[in-house]
Protein backbone atom coordinates (compact mmCIF):
# COMPACT_ATOMS: atom_id res chain seq x y z
CA UNK A 1 0.00 0.00 0.00
CA UNK A 2 1.69 3.03 -1.27
CA UNK A 3 1.48 6.15 1.47
CA UNK A 4 1.42 10.05 0.42
CA UNK A 5 2.20 12.60 2.92
CA UNK A 6 -0.40 15.08 2.78
CA UNK A 7 0.47 18.57 1.83
CA UNK A 8 3.97 18.02 1.75
CA UNK A 9 4.59 17.32 5.87
CA UNK A 10 1.04 17.15 6.84
CA UNK A 11 -1.54 19.96 7.93
CA UNK A 12 -0.27 22.36 9.43
CA UNK A 13 2.85 24.65 10.09
CA UNK A 14 4.77 23.91 6.41
CA UNK A 15 2.18 22.61 4.33
CA UNK A 16 2.61 23.09 0.70
CA UNK A 17 5.69 24.46 1.22
CA UNK A 18 9.18 23.48 -0.62
CA UNK A 19 10.30 22.76 2.84
CA UNK A 20 7.37 21.03 4.15
CA UNK A 21 8.28 18.74 0.56
CA UNK A 22 11.88 18.31 2.22
CA UNK A 23 10.57 17.21 5.61
CA UNK A 24 8.25 14.19 3.61
CA UNK A 25 11.45 13.18 1.47
CA UNK A 26 13.74 13.33 4.85
CA UNK A 27 11.22 10.90 6.32
CA UNK A 28 11.03 8.39 3.86
CA UNK A 29 7.87 9.28 1.65
CA UNK A 30 8.05 8.35 -1.98
CA UNK A 31 4.92 9.95 -2.85
CA UNK A 32 3.49 13.72 -1.79
CA UNK A 33 0.20 15.32 -2.42
CA UNK A 34 -0.64 18.84 -2.96
CA UNK A 35 -2.88 21.48 -3.88
CA UNK A 36 -2.75 23.91 -6.77
CA UNK A 37 -4.89 27.09 -7.43
CA UNK A 38 -4.85 29.75 -9.66
CA UNK A 39 -3.91 33.44 -9.02
CA UNK A 40 -5.86 36.50 -10.76
CA UNK A 41 -3.21 36.39 -13.29
CA UNK A 42 -3.50 32.71 -14.19
CA UNK A 43 -0.59 31.58 -12.82
CA UNK A 44 -0.93 27.81 -10.54
CA UNK A 45 0.32 27.97 -7.69
CA UNK A 46 0.83 25.80 -4.27
CA UNK A 47 -2.37 26.54 -2.00
CA UNK A 48 -5.22 24.91 -0.29
CA UNK A 49 -7.45 27.12 1.73
CA UNK A 50 -9.56 30.22 -0.70
CA UNK A 51 -8.66 32.81 1.55
CA UNK A 52 -5.23 33.96 3.19
CA UNK A 53 -4.64 34.13 6.97
CA UNK A 54 -4.53 30.28 8.11
CA UNK A 55 -1.29 28.44 6.23
CA UNK A 56 -0.11 31.82 4.02
CA UNK A 57 -0.27 34.78 6.58
CA UNK A 58 0.63 38.42 5.34
CA UNK A 59 4.53 39.28 5.95
CA UNK A 60 3.11 42.19 6.99
CA UNK A 61 1.95 41.72 11.10
CA UNK A 62 -0.54 45.13 10.73
CA UNK A 63 -2.37 43.17 7.59
CA UNK A 64 -2.91 40.23 9.15
CA UNK A 65 -5.87 40.70 11.01
CA UNK A 66 -7.57 40.99 6.99
CA UNK A 67 -6.25 38.55 5.62
CA UNK A 68 -9.23 36.12 6.16
CA UNK A 69 -11.35 38.77 3.76
CA UNK A 70 -8.07 38.00 1.15
CA UNK A 71 -9.50 35.90 -1.74
CA UNK A 72 -6.53 33.40 -2.50
CA UNK A 73 -7.79 33.82 -6.63
CA UNK A 74 -7.94 38.21 -6.46
CA UNK A 75 -4.14 37.77 -5.84
CA UNK A 76 -1.60 37.88 -8.55
CA UNK A 77 1.60 36.03 -8.20
CA UNK A 78 3.44 38.90 -7.55
CA UNK A 79 1.20 39.36 -4.97
CA UNK A 80 2.03 36.21 -2.96
CA UNK A 81 5.60 37.23 -1.73
CA UNK A 82 3.79 39.65 0.46
CA UNK A 83 2.63 36.17 2.34
CA UNK A 84 4.81 33.07 4.02
CA UNK A 85 3.96 29.60 5.82
CA UNK A 86 5.81 30.00 8.81
CA UNK A 87 8.47 32.02 6.78
CA UNK A 88 8.28 29.74 3.73
CA UNK A 89 6.99 31.43 0.56
CA UNK A 90 4.33 29.77 -1.44
CA UNK A 91 6.19 27.65 -4.06
CA UNK A 92 4.67 27.63 -7.88
CA UNK A 93 3.66 23.82 -9.21
CA UNK A 94 6.28 24.41 -11.36
CA UNK A 95 8.54 24.72 -8.91
CA UNK A 96 7.20 21.43 -6.63
CA UNK A 97 7.00 19.78 -9.84
CA UNK A 98 11.05 20.58 -10.27
CA UNK A 99 11.61 19.52 -6.82
CA UNK A 100 9.57 16.34 -7.63
CA UNK A 101 11.14 15.22 -10.32
CA UNK A 102 14.69 15.86 -9.03
CA UNK A 103 14.09 13.54 -5.98
CA UNK A 104 12.00 10.81 -7.73
CA UNK A 105 8.65 11.68 -5.85
CA UNK A 106 5.66 10.43 -6.93
CA UNK A 107 2.75 13.14 -6.52
CA UNK A 108 -0.51 13.72 -6.42
CA UNK A 109 -2.01 17.01 -7.60
CA UNK A 110 -5.14 17.81 -6.06
CA UNK A 111 -6.75 20.61 -8.48
CA UNK A 112 -9.02 23.11 -6.27
CA UNK A 113 -10.88 25.29 -8.51
CA UNK A 114 -12.41 28.61 -6.77
CA UNK A 115 -15.48 29.05 -8.83
CA UNK A 116 -17.15 26.96 -11.91
CA UNK A 117 -15.85 29.78 -14.24
CA UNK A 118 -11.94 28.51 -13.50
CA UNK A 119 -12.12 24.76 -13.29
CA UNK A 120 -11.52 24.06 -17.02
CA UNK A 121 -8.50 27.07 -17.07
CA UNK A 122 -6.77 25.59 -13.99
CA UNK A 123 -6.81 21.93 -15.57
CA UNK A 124 -5.06 23.57 -19.21
CA UNK A 125 -2.64 25.48 -16.72
CA UNK A 126 -1.84 22.43 -15.52
CA UNK A 127 -1.00 20.58 -18.67
CA UNK A 128 0.37 23.76 -19.91
CA UNK A 129 3.48 23.22 -17.15
CA UNK A 130 3.42 19.88 -17.89
CA UNK A 131 3.88 20.47 -21.60
CA UNK A 132 6.75 22.87 -20.74
CA UNK A 133 9.04 20.38 -19.62
CA UNK A 134 11.43 18.05 -21.67
CA UNK A 135 9.91 15.19 -23.14
CA UNK A 136 11.57 12.57 -20.76
CA UNK A 137 10.11 14.23 -17.78
CA UNK A 138 6.56 14.61 -19.30
CA UNK A 139 6.18 10.79 -19.77
CA UNK A 140 7.65 10.32 -16.16
CA UNK A 141 4.76 12.38 -15.06
CA UNK A 142 2.16 10.57 -17.29
CA UNK A 143 3.05 7.14 -16.17
CA UNK A 144 3.50 8.40 -12.31
CA UNK A 145 1.80 10.91 -10.90
CA UNK A 146 -1.89 11.26 -10.19
CA UNK A 147 -4.22 14.17 -10.65
CA UNK A 148 -7.44 14.17 -8.53
CA UNK A 149 -10.21 17.05 -7.52
CA UNK A 150 -13.42 17.60 -6.18
CA UNK A 151 -14.34 20.05 -9.42
CA UNK A 152 -14.35 17.31 -12.09
CA UNK A 153 -14.35 19.70 -14.98
CA UNK A 154 -10.60 20.50 -14.08
CA UNK A 155 -9.60 16.89 -14.91
CA UNK A 156 -10.59 17.31 -17.95
CA UNK A 157 -8.02 18.86 -20.26
CA UNK A 158 -5.61 15.95 -18.52
CA UNK A 159 -7.34 12.91 -20.04
CA UNK A 160 -4.76 10.94 -20.85
CA UNK A 161 -2.97 10.85 -17.23
CA UNK A 162 -4.09 8.98 -14.34
CA UNK A 163 -7.02 11.02 -13.01
CA UNK A 164 -8.46 10.66 -9.50
CA UNK A 165 -12.65 11.88 -8.72
CA UNK A 166 -12.53 12.82 -5.03
CA UNK A 167 -15.41 12.69 -2.59
CA UNK A 168 -15.86 12.52 1.12
CA UNK A 169 -19.10 10.34 1.15
CA UNK A 170 -19.26 7.84 -2.37
CA UNK A 171 -22.61 9.45 -4.51
CA UNK A 172 -24.65 7.52 -6.25
CA UNK A 173 -23.62 8.49 -9.47
CA UNK A 174 -20.02 7.99 -9.46
CA UNK A 175 -19.41 5.60 -11.99
CA UNK A 176 -20.86 7.35 -14.71
CA UNK A 177 -18.53 10.81 -13.82
CA UNK A 178 -15.49 7.97 -13.50
CA UNK A 179 -16.44 6.49 -16.78
CA UNK A 180 -17.08 10.18 -18.41
CA UNK A 181 -13.49 11.31 -17.45
CA UNK A 182 -12.17 7.48 -17.72
CA UNK A 183 -10.90 8.14 -14.12
CA UNK A 184 -8.69 5.12 -12.70
CA UNK A 185 -9.54 5.85 -9.21
CA UNK A 186 -11.82 7.31 -6.35
CA UNK A 187 -10.14 8.83 -3.30
CA UNK A 188 -12.82 9.04 -0.59
CA UNK A 189 -12.42 10.68 3.09
CA UNK A 190 -11.98 7.82 5.74
CA UNK A 191 -15.34 8.42 6.86
CA UNK A 192 -16.75 7.34 3.54
CA UNK A 193 -14.50 4.38 2.94
CA UNK A 194 -16.80 1.61 3.99
CA UNK A 195 -16.38 -2.17 2.71
CA UNK A 196 -19.80 -1.32 0.94
CA UNK A 197 -18.34 1.95 -0.81
CA UNK A 198 -15.14 -0.30 -1.13
CA UNK A 199 -16.56 -3.24 -2.68
CA UNK A 200 -19.13 -0.69 -5.48
CA UNK A 201 -15.26 0.70 -6.28
CA UNK A 202 -13.44 -2.69 -6.63
CA UNK A 203 -15.75 -4.19 -8.88
CA UNK A 204 -15.57 -1.68 -11.62
CA UNK A 205 -11.61 -2.39 -11.21
CA UNK A 206 -10.98 1.18 -10.35
CA UNK A 207 -8.27 1.91 -7.24
CA UNK A 208 -9.29 3.53 -4.33
CA UNK A 209 -6.81 5.66 -1.85
CA UNK A 210 -8.42 7.02 1.49
CA UNK A 211 -7.51 10.14 2.92
CA UNK A 212 -6.43 11.72 5.28
CA UNK A 213 -5.20 8.13 7.29
CA UNK A 214 -3.56 9.41 10.95
CA UNK A 215 -4.07 6.26 12.80
CA UNK A 216 -2.01 2.83 12.54
CA UNK A 217 -5.30 0.54 13.20
CA UNK A 218 -7.27 2.19 10.62
CA UNK A 219 -4.78 1.93 7.64
CA UNK A 220 -3.71 -1.97 8.58
CA UNK A 221 -7.88 -2.25 8.50
CA UNK A 222 -8.00 -0.33 4.90
CA UNK A 223 -5.34 -2.33 3.63
CA UNK A 224 -7.33 -5.24 4.66
CA UNK A 225 -9.86 -4.12 2.56
CA UNK A 226 -7.79 -3.77 -0.57
CA UNK A 227 -7.36 0.12 -0.40
CA UNK A 228 -4.00 1.18 -2.50
CA UNK A 229 -3.05 4.25 -0.82
CA UNK A 230 -3.51 6.48 1.94
CA UNK A 231 -3.01 10.45 2.36
CA UNK A 232 -1.28 10.93 6.02
CA UNK A 233 -0.37 13.83 7.68
CA UNK A 234 1.95 11.74 9.76
CA UNK A 235 5.65 11.45 8.88
CA UNK A 236 5.78 8.19 10.84
CA UNK A 237 2.40 5.78 10.31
Amino acid sequence: MDLWAHRGSGKGELENTLKGFEIALNSGFKAVEFDVMLTADGVPMIHHDWVMGRCARSVDPAMAATDPLTRFDSLRARDLRHYSVQGEPIPSLAQTMAFCLEHGMRANVELKATHPANAIALGRAVLQAIRALPQNQQEHIQANWVFSSFYHASLLPLQGHDLALLYEQLPDNWVLHADALRASAIHLHWSGAEPTALRRIHTTGRVVRVYTVNDAEQAKTLQALGVKGLFTDRMTL
